[in-house]
């Protein structure tokens, strides 16, 4: 007896405790989260979310005790008076124990139930805010004419609605029968009757009547999901759908109405053969109306005529999917494609800016680069290359840019608390190089590089320190009474303290236990270093740090750095999606409506985020500017020099290019024959077929004379490697957001990507030399082939690096330039390019050349190449470059390339 008086009091205790310790957890996370938003300004978007998540908590935990603890009640009383007999629950000896123990029980499990039933409403207050801030689209369904702002606004929650309390009275209705059942209360004696007193039929059929009601009201919705059904010839309903499933699912709704009604009546007569009768005819009508019947008809009446049969479903999907991606806005214009061969030095100078912009360094090679020459110390590292343009003292330059952020990882023996927390604080500046240009021995040209940064291009970094970025999240203290590290210098390090407005101050007490707990870390509270205006920085990395903001947005994979005006900014881009657009073709199983709504600036030093608002005619972001009046600003208010930096999203980009690819096709019949299927086209990358990647250029639009800077992907027919078309997307303000696509000509071949490879393979001339460079475990990588619209022509030039055995830094050894017919692979793009239209200083020699004149005296000997004397001369380069002989490797690489171009 003691032993359980002590059980039950250590249970007392410890159940308490752990509570508390929950909560604790749970307000310390709210608590800081607060913190941090009002920090940055943004403790609307807290108090908006957590009192609406309060709200819906509250109500729907009122609403599901108001249903659960009557239901609960009524078992507590009947259990307390039971003996059940012969029951298996007769040996509980519940009628021994005293019956407010037995109610407490249960009502302590009702209580439990409906927490659990409203945490649903609490995790859901997205969707609450759709619902109630809903927003009119201007477009209506198809089929049953709603406004499109109804599915994707209301009908998700009226569904977590319906699906919630359709399943809280499912179970509290099955746990009801069942205890009655094990009790002895309840028997079936026969169909037409149940064997139970009349306060266990009524409790049970009350019950019922409301399952079968809730039950009736999801088939009511159900009608909607139909709209993205799969299964069809199309994404949305089908034939079958509209007229065979359709009629099954408004007689479902009627049965399970009329069974709830009967329910009811139950209460007054026993008619307990009716609810069985329609429960009967509701399984016997779902297992045909949704599965032979169907099946039938599609197999029997729709296939043999399929295309006649579904033809207006398949225009709804047409007309409902380029409208979910922004297709129907796109412009669509005959594009010459003039053979390259023709074009002539005129029109090559008319477009030498977009010739010097033509990017041949590959980013998945360039970071290797950056990280050997330019990384400087261990705790620096380079996680990714951007590409961007700048105007620069050179000219306007697209430009291949890198921010020096700081490691994940602390260099060896330096891996302590105080150098993690309080001294390795940020990164350091940037390195940018132009995407055409390349510096001594086949490095990039650093435009700006080392440590503190150095410019010569007129860009100048005046507040270089990188707080805020893509990959380090370590939790940081500032302001602290140890210094932190700035950058090193020479054998030296300079030393800084952090000025910027970001950080929530954690000088006093209840701040240090607050994150000591929250963190995990006890040294916050045990540490001498921090002040009384010291800050403590978290949530760095930009994704996040946005999505804490704005959780109902979602990001682009990659933001980008920028330098602005001599500081450092990251523009993310932001979406509004959703998978609820009727008829609309989902991208990736995801979503099936998205738009590039937002444009996100983070400042990498202080930390403060913009949200600018890239898309003004979207109900999702309208409804959310309604929400957080105070969050969102027009694109127009972002500074100018910053504005010329956003770009047209690669992930938007693609998955309006996916969808394209096959609703382009406006003809039903074209549509259901995937007659003119499309894709992106493949090339080779590492020795292997991929799919090529869309990516940007400085060029010239056949209808403009400005240069723009464009997203652009080449077009080719599914399982063909022709050229059928391009797509391009502006970037540059004021024709931002305009997406354009060239149809090529259907009459003659235009060369796609994998074909230009073919040929570069087929090359004999480039095969031997790049199989003379593979040699001796240095590896050539054939870099992207980028195929550039110039006026009414195409261009294609592929870049070529050397990794040399044991040294890990790709260097731009040739670059080829093809005209489709003719190949040239020379050090320099304009070598290749004067290979194929002949010198610059030649051309009007050329032109001007008299056909009556006698023909030009042939060289006087033919100079051929000794493959020997290239062996040697390479196996001496090698040897330099292991030796890290650099002017030696220099003047061999010379050597070599003199040799080959006599």
């Amino acid at each position: 007896m003691n032993k359980s008086l002590g059980s039950s009091k250590l249970f007392r205790i410890i159940i308490p405790l752990l509570l508390i310790v929950v909560l604790i957890g749970v307000f310390s996370d709210w608590i800081i989260e607060w913190m941090w938003l009002d920090n940055l300004g943004y403790d609307q978007v807290f108090w908006t979310i957590k009192i609406t998540q309060a709200l819906l908590l509250i109500s729907s935990l009122v609403i599901a005790l108001l249903y659960v603890l009557p239901n609960m009640g009524k078992l507590g009383k009947k259990f307390s008076t039971m003996h059940f007999g012969q029951s298996p629950l007769a040996q509980l000896k519940l009628h021994e124990i005293d019956s407010k123990k037995i109610k407490t029980v249960f009502y302590g499990a009702g209580a439990a139930i409906s927490v659990f039933f409203s945490l649903a409403f609490f995790m859901r207050w997205d969707t609450y805010f759709r619902f109630h801030w809903s927003e009119m689209f201007g477009q209506i369904d198809p089929i049953f004419g709603h406004d499109i702002g109804f599915y994707i606004f209301r009908l998700p929650f009226l569904e977590l609605i319906q699906n919630s309390l359709t399943s809280l009275v499912f179970f509290i209705t099955l746990g009801v029968i069942i205890l009655y059942i094990y009790s002895g209360a309840l028997s079936l004696q026969s169909i037409r009757s149940l064997s139970a007193s009349k306060d266990v039929k009524k409790h049970i059929f009350i019950n019922l009547g409301i399952w079968f009601l809730l039950l009736s009201w999801g088939y009511y919705l159900e009608r909607y999901n139909l709209l993205y059904n799969s299964t069809g010839a199309v994404y949305g309903a089908s034939y079958v759908d509209i007229n065979i499933k359709l009629p099954v699912i408004w007689l479902l709704c009627g049965l399970t109405f009329l069974m709830g009604l009967f329910s009811f009546f139950q209460l007054y007569k026993d008619r307990l053969k009716w609810i069985i009768y329609a429960a009967a005819g509701t399984i016997l009508i779902g297992v045909i109306g949704n599965g032979l019947l169907p099946g039938m008809v599609q197999q029997f009446i729709v296939q043999p005529s399929e295309l006649q049969l579904e033809e207006p479903y398949i225009e709804h999907s047409i007309e409902q999917t380029r409208k979910a991606y922004a297709l129907d806005k796109m412009k669509t214009q005959p594009y010459s494609a003039q053979p390259s061969e023709e074009m002539g030095w005129p029109t090559i100078e008319e477009n030498e800016e977009t010739i010097e912009n033509i990017r041949l360094w590959d980013p998945r090679l360039l970071i290797q680069t950056y990280r050997q020459l330019q990384e400087i110390r261990l705790y620096y590292q380079f996680y990714n290359v951007d590409v961007d343009r700048y105007q620069t003292n050179e000219g306007y330059l697209q430009m291949m840019v890198a921010a020096r952020e700081l490691s994940e990882e602390m260099p060896e023996g330096s891996d302590t608390w105080v150098n993690r927390r309080l001294q390795y604080t940020h990164g350091y500046g940037l390195v940018m190089s132009p995407v055409a240009q390349e510096g001594s021995q086949g490095d990039p040209r650093l435009a700006i590089k080392d440590i503190p940064p150095v410019s010569d291009i007129g860009l100048e970094i005046d507040q270089p320190a990188i707080y805020y970025g893509e990959h380090n999240d370590d939790y940081k203290i500032v302001n602290t009474n140890i210094r932190e590290l700035d950058y090193p210098q020479g054998d030296q390090n300079v030393y800084t303290n952090y000025q910027g407005t970001s950080g929530v101050p954690i000088g006093n007490i209840f701040s240090r236990l607050l994150f000591a707990w929250n963190f995990g870390d006890i040294n916050i509270l045990l540490t001498d270093y921090i002040k009384d205006d010291s800050k403590i920085i978290f949530w760095k990395r930009i994704q996040e740090r946005v999505r804490n903001i704005a959780p109902f947005l979602r990001m682009e994979d990659d933001p980008y750095i920028v330098l602005d005006e001599g500081k450092l900014y990251w523009i993310q881009d932001a979406y509004t999606t959703s998978s609820n657009f009727p008829y609309a073709e989902p991208f990736n199983n995801s979503f099936n409506y998205i738009r590039n709504s937002v444009k996100v600036v983070v400042d990498a030093y202080n930390g403060s985020v913009e949200f600018y608002v890239s898309d003004e005619n979207d109900p999702i972001l309208n409804m959310y500017e309604d929400i957080f009046p105070n969050m969102f600003q027009p694109i127009d208010d972002m500074p100018g020099t910053l504005k010329q930096h956003v770009r047209y999203p690669i992930y938007y980009f693609k998955a309006q290019l996916d969808k394209y690819n096959k609703y382009h096709m406006t003809d039903p019949q074209v549509f259901y024959n995937n007659e003119d299927l499309w894709t992106r086209p493949n090339e080779k990358y590492g020795g292997r077929s991929i799919k090529m990647e869309p990516y940007y250029v400085l060029t010239k639009l056949p209808d403009q004379q400005e240069l723009q800077y464009l997203l652009i992907s080449p077009l080719t027919p599914n399982n063909r490697d022709n050229m059928i078309g391009w797509m391009a997307a502006n970037s540059d303000y004021p024709n931002y957001g305009e997406v354009s696509v060239y149809q090529l000509p259907k009459d003659r071949l235009i060369l796609g990507p994998a074909q230009i490879e073919a040929r570069i393979d087929q090359d004999t001339e480039i095969s031997r030399q790049l199989a003379l460079w593979d040699q001796r475990g240095s590896r050539v990588i054939r870099g992207n082939l980028m195929v550039i619209p110039i006026e009414d022509s195409f261009i294609y030039v592929e870049p070529v690096f050397l990794i040399a055995e044991g040294v890990d830094i790709p260097q731009l050894q040739r670059v080829i330039a093809t005209t489709g017919e003719k190949i040239a692979m020379q050090p320099t793009l304009w070598q290749s390019i004067e290979a194929l239209y002949g010198k610059r200083d030649e051309r009007i020699a050329t032109a001007e050349i008299d056909t009556t004149t006698a023909p030009p005296e042939q060289p006087t000997a033919n100079v051929t190449q000794d493959y020997s004397q290239l062996q040697t001369l390479w196996n001496e380069a090698q040897e330099a470059l292991q030796d890290g002989n650099w002017e030696e490797f220099g003047r061999k690489m010379k050597e070599i390339e003199d040799q080959i171009n006599k």
